[in-house]
C-alpha cells in the first residue's frame, strides 16, 4: 500500500516526544511491506533528523516552527497558528496526492483535514476531551464557568473530527470506553491498539543506585510533567527524606524550565538531568520510578517503559488508567502525597517486595505491549479500511 502518515510531532529513534518515537516505530515497521509517505511538523533544528527517516520514507514533506526555550503568551498563540495551519497544509497535501491510505497521528492535527476520497485513520494518542473534563471538574468559582466552555468546546470538536474517520485507533481500553460513552456513533470504527513498550529497553543489566528516585517525562511545552515532578518534589519527596535522608530524586528529560532546574541548583539531594541519550541505564539505575501523574491523558508510555525495564513504579490512579496493569501486582498506585510517599518507602525498605512487584510488571508489559502484536493490528485495520473503501 502507499501510505501517507501525517504527524504533529517529528517521528525520531531518539525522539524528544514519546509519540515521536512510536510513530518512529510505525515508520520502520510499515516501511518494509509499504510504501510510506510523510508529513511532519519540524522544529528549527531538526533538520538533520531527517537523515534517519530517509531510508524509511519514499517522500518527506516538512512544516517548520520556530524553536524557543520558554514561550511567552505570544509565542502560545504562533504555536496553534501553527498546528492550524499545519493542519490546512496536511489537507491540500491529501487532496493533491494519490495515496491508498492516510494515517493522521493525533487530534488535534486533524483540525482541518476534511473528508475526501482517500480512506483515513485517526491514531487519536489521547482523547482530547478527557482534560478538559477533569479540568472543569476541579476548578471552583468563576474558573468553573470558562473551563466548562473549554469541556464543551473541546467535546465538540473532537466529535466533529472523529466523524471524518474511516478507523479511530485509541491507546487504552480506558480511552475506547470514554470516546464511545461521548460519541457511541464511533463504535464500529473504533479500535484499540496499545503503544509498544520498552523499545529502548535491552537486555544489559546495571547496579542499582540506592534509595534513588527517578521521574522521566518530556517538560517542554508539556506543563503537566513540570507539575507532577513539583508535586512529588512539594509534597512527597519531604516525606520520603524522612524516612531515608540519603535519597535523591532524580528529574530527568527534555526541556526541564527553570521552576525544576533551579531545584537541584538549591537542593543537592536533587538531580536535573536534561534530555538522556541511553534511557536504559538510566531506568535500570533507579530504585524506584514515580510518574505523579495528575491528569488524565492517554497512555501514559513512561510508566511503560519504567515497567519494561524492570523497575518497580508508582503512580497515581490517572496514571495506570490507560496502562491497566493491576495495583499491588504490577506497580503500586496512590493519589495523595501521604499514600504516595508510603509507596515508595515500601519499595525502599522490602527489597522482596520491590523485586516481585518490578518481575511482575515486567512480564505485564511483555505480554500485552509487544512491538509486533501493535504492527499487526494496525495493518489489519488498514486491510479493513481499504477494503471498505474499495467496496464502496
Amino acid at each position: 500500500m502507499k501510505i501517507l502518515f501525517i504527524s504533529l510531532f517529528l517521528p525520531q529513534k531518539q525522539a524528544k516526544h514519546a509519540g515521536g518515537r512510536y510513530v518512529f516505530e510505525l515508520l520502520n515497521s510499515l516501511s518494509k511491506r509499504h510504501e510510506i509517505h510523510l508529513s511532519t511538523r519540524l522544529e528549527d533544528g531538526e533538520f538533520p533528523s531527517l537523515e534517519e527517516l530517509k531510508p524509511l520514507c519514499k517522500s518527506i514533506s516538512t512544516y517548520t516552527y520556530k524553536a524557543v526555550e520558554k514561550r511567552t503568551f505570544f509565542d502560545k498563540l504562533r504555536l496553534v497558528a501553527n498546528y492550524i495551519g499545519f493542519s490546512r497544509y496536511a489537507d491540500r497535501l491529501i487532496r493533491q496526492g494519490d495515496y491508498d491510505l492516510v494515517q493522521v497521528e493525533w487530534v488535534e492535527t486533524a483540525l482541518l483535514i476534511g473528508r475526501g476520497r482517500t480512506p483515513m485513520v485517526l491514531d487519536a494518542h489521547d482523547v482530547i476531551t478527557k482534560p478538559a473534563e477533569r479540568g472543569m471538574s476541579q476548578s471552583r468559582g468563576p474558573a468553573r464557568l470558562l473551563a466548562r466552555l473549554r469541556y464543551v468546546l473541546t467535546q465538540a470538536i473532537e466529535r466533529r473530527i472523529m466523524r471524518r474517520f474511516a478507523a479511530i485507533l485509541t491507546l487504552s481500553e480506558y480511552d475506547h470506553s470514554y470516546l464511545l460513552k461521548m460519541a457511541p456513533e464511533l463504535g464500529p470504527m473504533t479500535k484499540t491498539v496499545p503503544i509498544p513498550a520498552g523499545l529502548d529497553i535491552s537486555d544489559r543489566s546495571f547496579e542499582v543506585e540506592k534509595n534513588s528516585i527517578l521521574f522521566l517525562a518530556s517538560y517542554k511545552h508539556r506543563w503537566v510533567n513540570v507539575e507532577a515532578a513539583l508535586w512529588f518534589y512539594n509534597k512527597v519527596f519531604p516525606l520520603v527524606s524522612r524516612k531515608f535522608p540519603e535519597a535523591t530524586f532524580i528529574i530527568a528529560g527534555y526541556g526541564p524550565p527553570r521552576e525544576l532546574t533551579s531545584l537541584a541548583e538549591k537542593d543537592p539531594q536533587v538531580t536535573v538531568t536534561g534530555f538522556v541519550d541511553d534511557i536504559d541505564r538510566l531506568y535500570k539505575t533507579s530504585s524506584v520510578f514515580v510518574a505523579p501523574i495528575l491528569t488524565g491523558g492517554g497512555i501514559i508510555v513512561k510508566v511503560l517503559d519504567a515497567l519494561a525495564a524492570g523497575r518497580p513504579v508508582v503512580t497515581t490512579s490517572y496514571g495506570n488508567e490507560g496502562v491497566a496493569a493491576m495495583p499491588e501486582r504490577d506497580l503500586l498506585v496512590a493519589d495523595d502525597p501521604e499514600a504516595f510517599a508510603r509507596h515508595v518507602i515500601r519499595l525502599l525498605t522490602d527489597t522482596e517486595l520491590a523485586e516481585r512487584v518490578a518481575s511482575n510488571g515486567r512480564n505485564f508489559v511483555r505480554k500485552n505491549y509487544g512491538l509486533e502484536a501493535v504492527i499487526r493490528r494496525i495493518e489489519e485495520v488498514h486491510k479493513t479500511v481499504v477494503g471498505g473503501s474499495e467496496n464502496r
